[in-house]
């Protein structure tokens, strides 16, 4: 029995998301710059539970959502600007939030992400933010392998909700 496609739908692609780094140092207006040669883009969101069973679960688990832990994984490849050596603005800030002496404020990048289709309307509630603390390593390490980055952020406190940044009705 075939099913009707009854809605006139396009193909997503992994590629048609995004994810933005606020460069603006804490308390100042956000500075989003939009990460660039993305390879990996991969939220999480995973529920923080309490068993909420009774006897009339009969012994079935019953858990009940009381939170959330958030993250957010990035690979990026490797670009450095000619002039300076340094990598691009929105690398340069996350590896700022991994190093030794980042502790506390200084370890936390305020970051969001979001549907962003190569054509076509974006998904109007599909886009978050928040802040958390960035782990560096580096990625694709073998001989011959082009360089980069992975980032493994992990959510302090709740993720927010918010429009999608490319909805611009």
């Amino acid at each position: 029995m075939a099913i009707e496609n009854t809605v006139n739908t396009e193909y997503g692609f992994s590629y048609e998301y995004g994810v933005d780094v606020n460069l603006a140092d804490a308390g100042a207006s956000p500075n989003w710059q939009s990460t660039r040669f993305c390879k990996v883009i991969a939220p999480t969101a995973e529920p923080k539970t309490v068993d909420g069973a009774t006897y009339d679960d009969k012994g079935a688990d019953h858990p009940i959502k009381t939170g959330e832990n958030w993250g957010l994984e990035l690979t990026i490849q490797q670009h450095r600007i000619s002039e300076s050596g340094n990598y691009l603005p929105e690398v340069e800030k996350l590896k700022a939030a991994s190093e030794p002496d980042a502790y506390g404020n200084r370890a936390t990048v305020h970051v969001r992400w979001y549907d962003k289709p190569s054509s076509g309307k974006p998904n109007a509630n599909d886009a978050y933010e928040g802040f958390g603390t960035v782990k560096m390593v580096r990625s694709a390490t073998g001989v011959n392998e082009e360089g980069g980055w992975q980032f493994t952020i992990t959510g302090q406190g709740p993720r927010t909700k918010i429009k999608n940044p490319l909805v611009t009705d």
